[in-house]
């Protein structure tokens, strides 16, 4: 007669799968709410959120606009610092206007840069965060719209109307809104 004898063993090597399993899991997810961001903009008056994109942190997007004085573009290309905040790494423009630096800049927290580059003026920023970056969309001139490294652009006039007074920021994966 054959007795079968369970083996502990066996439920010993599942319960270490399972184990090194849930330990995959919990690291790929750490990495991900760490690693990404949700990049909202929304009404400043009613809180609405007007666009939502998921983007990586220490990702780069830039606002262009057309200036209200030269008529001219402006570049202004911000990153994602961390999960809470964005920052101004570079500004370009070809000519002098309103509200454009003409030269280096000397501010509490930092030194700007300042570079005459193949026709154009360029702007480098050390240390500009942001936990809201607040804009006014240009009713007639600016045009205001964001591109991102992955080739999607937003136009704020398609999301909000002229003269509206918008907010954009970061937020951790987990809060898709302020």
């Amino acid at each position: 007669m054959h007795k079968t004898v369970m083996s502990t063993l066996r439920g010993a090597h599942s319960l270490k799968y399972c184990i090194l399993l849930f330990m995959v899991i919990l690291g790929g997810y750490y990495y991900y709410v760490n690693r990404y961001v949700v990049f909202n903009i929304t009404d400043h008056d009613s809180g609405r959120v007007l666009f939502q994109k998921r983007l990586g942190v220490d990702e780069s997007f830039t606002l262009h606009y057309i200036h209200s004085v030269t008529n001219q573009p402006v570049d202004e290309i911000f990153y994602i610092k961390d999960k809470y905040t964005l920052a101004l790494r570079e500004m370009r423009y070809d000519s002098f206007g309103a509200n454009l630096p003409v030269g280096p800049e000397q501010l509490k927290n930092e030194t700007t840069q300042f570079h005459k580059r193949d026709g154009y003026y360029q702007i480098l920023y050390e240390n500009r965060s942001f936990d809201v970056v607040p804009l006014r969309v240009g009713q007639v001139v600016a045009n205001h719209k964001l591109f991102f490294e992955d080739g999607s652009k937003v136009r704020f006039l398609d999301i909000a109307k002229g003269g509206a007074y918008v907010e954009y920021f970061v937020s951790p994966v987990l809060s898709l809104a302020r």
